[in-house]
């Protein structure tokens, strides 16, 4: 890894010292983060984006305010979110597409795509219609990685209130432009689940 210009903040989130290594120099690899549910409880969301220094972060809503938060102390670090059934800000969509490292991606809360605690819903029709390969959703807290349709769908669980399992995030590895690796991991960035993607 190329060497990294790092940033250190004195505020944050916990009134303390952050550090952020910016400048995105995994050559062509870049590390996203992609959190749900949080529902104010910011403290994980914050030790994992500290621990993991990532290049982007997703937040799949309720409390997608959670994620100006992040923004704030890593201000050079890009932001996604989505806006979840707890959130009301009109400003902030309701689904996106998104391509970190040039990797369409599509975020949506879940709870217009009928999602349940065993079913993506219309995540992956929707995904396809978008001509992403790769969707994430929120709003059960449960954790789920399935293939359907030629498109992978993730629910990274909830950092925070997590329904059956740990407290829980997503890892997104992109390599050379493309989707290389998808790991789910428990708050402490512990390994759950991998999958080559």
């Amino acid at each position: 890894m190329a060497d990294r210009k790092k940033i250190t903040l004195h505020r944050g989130i916990l009134g303390v010292k952050y550090s952020y290594m910016c400048g995105a120099e995994r050559g062509n690899n870049m590390k996203v983060l992609i959190f749900a549910d949080s529902h104010g409880y910011n403290m994980a969301m914050a030790f994992a984006v500290d621990r993991e220094e990532p290049d982007a972060v997703i937040h799949l809503g309720d409390h997608a305010e959670d994620a100006r938060e992040i923004e704030r102390v890593f201000p050079a670090m890009p932001i996604y979110r989505v806006r979840g059934n707890n959130d009301f800000d009109p400003d902030v969509p309701l689904n996106a597409v998104v391509t970190p490292g040039g990797v369409r991606i599509y975020i949506t809360h879940g709870h217009r795509e009928r999602v349940g605690m065993l079913s993506s819903g219309i995540v992956p029709q929707r995904a396809y219609e978008e001509h992403c390969a790769l969707a994430f959703f929120g709003h059960t807290h449960r954790m789920m990685l399935e293939r359907e349709n030629g498109v992978w769908v993730c629910n990274p669980g909830s950092i925070s209130l997590p329904r059956g399992g740990p407290a829980s995030y997503a890892r997104l590895t992109v390599e050379n432009g493309r989707a290389a690796l998808l790991e789910l991991v428990d708050e402490d960035g512990s390994l759950l689940r991998k999958e080559r993607l």
